[in-house]
């Protein structure tokens, strides 16, 4: 067989041959023609002329005939150049094409990209990625299968059809060989495969993704420590169970709110892992005691939430916070030690006013009405506790801003002296913190001393009144010089200190400013701190007073009695005076428990060497029956209640007038 070139070249002459023959052809009839007419029409001519004429005509026609073969072998060539031309061409394109074709394959096959061809819902291609995404070792043992059979939408499960051609990636589901259902996400174009219309899909395994979204979803809603729902999803649930409350007749819904009682001595003694332990097995044992369809959460920290669905009757809503409270009751072995864990209880019934914000609030304004009470309390919602909690806010946000400049926010001093019992010389002077609110007018220290003493504001508070006390003793020593009296019985001024300022790490150089910027005597000046408060971190409280005494000043224990002191700390202690409480005062003068009380901390202040000072005394026979008793000194109303600053010099002026406050004393003391 002749190569096709070679092939080709024949044709072309044959082409060219037939063309010439034609030309020759046609000049020969014309020839014989032109002989037929010229005897029919001119028979006369003679041999000469008709020779002549036929040799004339026969070169015309061979020109004639010359020059159409010539224009005809030209159209030839030109028509043969132009179909070399376009073959080329053509040929250039059907190498390019295959080239392309085998690029595409070749880039189809090593994909890492899942890609499938299909038409009218049957698969008709399938690379070595999408053969391992579906399960088996060769795509082509897929080729014949419909697509109905192996991906689904992955919102309804539908099957996918021929009509889900999309450029955008969708998410579907793929059934594998193994049974398995994994998650991808396609995208699909319309393409010719095999000279016929089909539709190209890629598919990329999206399970882990899902596995992930999923997991974070669950972290973004629920408590990593426990695995609770955290407060996101526990208020969107209460927002269903309020929303279901508003369509359904006779539907109720109850949240409980729980703090743990003194948890934070937890994390302080046995270290926050164990403190995350007790948070655990808080979560295992609250799930244990509820419902299924009760939703059990931890909000933060130490706080629970419980929200009840249609419960039975408020009897139901109780008896589950008695199940919780048995519960919790159980030892709990962390660290070798077994722990009692205690928890206050808000309840609140849902009402059709409500929103999950509310709900859940009233849930905590009941708490804190329970942890009032004390430990292991609970406290159904009224709407009086959350106007009290909005005047408490508010209070509390009012002496925030009154710690920044005590006195332009209404607070003073007053002054209740401390007399001699024997002799009812005045040897000290008890500074008493008091608020002159702009709006409230004068509001009870047991309204705002607490509160100052728990929200921190009791630092800066407790060394103003430091400092103004101290400032109100060289007022007086002044007043002394001026009168001319003896140095030697200017009374002392008395401060209490608060536990915060106790275990504030500076407090004696705040002291040590407070006696350096007044420039009082430290000798006059006697700090109070009560005796629950002295044996909390006996170490570090028996470093921190013997710090302060060796700046001068004098230490007292207020309220002796009502606490738990170990007498071997206590004759550690570098104090100088015991407190009398005003409870055991007040039935000395009747024989019993009272009397015998006192009468055991005046000895027992003998004993170590300390003075003693009974508060509260109201009537001579109170007075009497101490000072029989040895008590060193006293106050109450029966000397004077406690006066402003002016009005406390001038009673020490009318007492000196009257013959009192001349004698020489020991340094004696104000409270806060």
């Amino acid at each position: 067989m002749l190569p096709e070139s070679e092939r080709r070249d024949t044709a072309d002459r044959e082409r060219r041959g037939r063309a010439t023959l034609l030309a020759c052809l046609a000049a020969a009839v014309w020839m014989f023609l032109y002989e037929a007419a010229k005897q029919a029409f001119l028979p006369n001519l003679s041999a000469w002329q008709s020779h002549a004429m036929t040799i004339a005509v026969s070169a015309c026609t061979a020109a004639i005939v010359t020059y159409v073969a010539i224009i005809r072998q030209a159209g030839i060539l030109r028509s043969l150049a132009d179909e070399q031309a376009l073959r080329a061409t053509l040929e250039l394109r059907q190498e390019a094409l295959a080239h392309s074709e085998a690029r595409y394959r070749l880039l189809v096959e090593a994909s890492p990209e899942a890609i499938v061809v299909h038409s009218v819902g049957v698969l008709l291609y399938v690379n070595a990625a999408a053969a391992r995404l579906m399960g088996v070792a060769d795509g082509g043992s897929l080729v014949g299968v419909t697509t109905g059979d192996m991906f689904f939408a992955a919102e309804s499960e539908r099957s996918l059809s021929a009509d889900d051609v999309s450029p955008e990636w969708r998410e579907y589901r793929v059934l594998r060989s193994d049974g398995e259902r994994i998650d991808v996400e396609a995208a699909s174009v319309n393409i010719t495969y095999a000279a016929r219309p089909a539709v190209q899909t890629v598919l990329r395994d999206i399970s882990h993704r899902k596995v992930l979204e999923a997991r974070l979803i669950h972290d973004a809603f629920h408590d990593p420590l426990t695995g609770l729902p955290n407060r996101a999803l526990f208020c969107d649930r209460v927002t269903h169970a309020l929303s279901r409350l508003q369509r359904t007749a006779n539907y109720t819904t109850t949240v409980l709110f729980l703090d743990l009682d003194d948890f934070k001595s937890v994390n302080d003694t046995l270290g926050h892992a164990a403190g995350d332990r007790v948070l655990a097995a808080v979560g295992d044992r609250l799930c244990s005691v509820t419902r299924e369809c009760d939703t059990v959460a931890r909000l933060g920290g130490d706080e629970f939430a419980i929200l009840l669905e249609e419960p039975e009757s408020r009897d139901e809503v109780l008896a589950i916070v008695t199940r919780v409270y048995t519960a919790l009751a159980a030892p709990l072995r962390v660290n070798g030690r077994d722990l009692a864990i205690a928890a206050s209880i808000g309840v609140a019934f849902a009402t059709a006013e409500d929103n999950a914000t509310t709900l859940l609030r009233n849930a905590d304004v009941a708490m804190y009405e329970a942890k009032e009470s004390g430990t292991s309390r609970h406290a159904i919602y009224d709407p009086c506790m959350y106007e009290a909690i909005v005047q408490r806010l508010a209070l509390e946000a009012e002496l925030r801003e009154a710690a920044l400049d005590p006195a332009a926010a209404g607070f003073l001093l007053v002054y209740q002296p401390i007399v001699e019992l024997s002799s009812g010389n005045i040897r000290g002077l008890e500074a008493l913190l008091r608020w002159n609110h702009p709006t409230r007018g004068f509001t009870t220290p047991d309204a705002f001393i607490p509160m100052a003493e728990r929200i921190g504001t009791i630092v800066p508070l407790g060394q103003w009144v430091l400092e103004e006390a101290c400032r109100q003793l060289e007022v007086w020593r002044t007043l002394w010089q001026t009168a001319g009296r003896d140095p030697r019985s200017l009374p002392g001024v008395s401060v209490n200190l608060s536990a915060k300022q106790l275990q504030k790490p500076g407090l004696v150089a705040d002291v040590q400013r407070a006696l350096r910027l007044t420039k009082a005597g430290p000798d006059r000046v006697t700090l109070e701190v009560t005796e629950s408060v002295i044996m909390q971190q006996t170490e570090a409280t028996l470093d921190t007073l013997t710090q302060l005494k060796r700046l001068g000043v004098q230490l007292a224990i207020d309220d002796f009695g009502t606490g738990y002191s170990s007498l071997s700390y206590l004759q550690k202690f570098p104090v100088d005076i015991l407190k009398i409480d005003r409870v055991f005062v007040e039935g000395v003068a009747r024989s019993g428990s009272d009397l015998a009380l006192a009468r055991t901390i005046v000895m027992l202040g003998s004993t170590l060497g300390l003075r003693t000072i009974a508060e509260g005394i109201e009537d001579d026979k109170q007075r009497e029956q101490l000072e029989l008793l040895g008590c060193d000194f006293g106050q109450g109303f029966l000397f004077a209640k406690p006066m402003i600053a002016a009005a406390a010099s001038a009673w020490l002026q009318q007492t000196s007038t009257a013959g009192f406050g001349d004698t020489a004393v020991e340094p004696m003391a104000a409270e806060c």
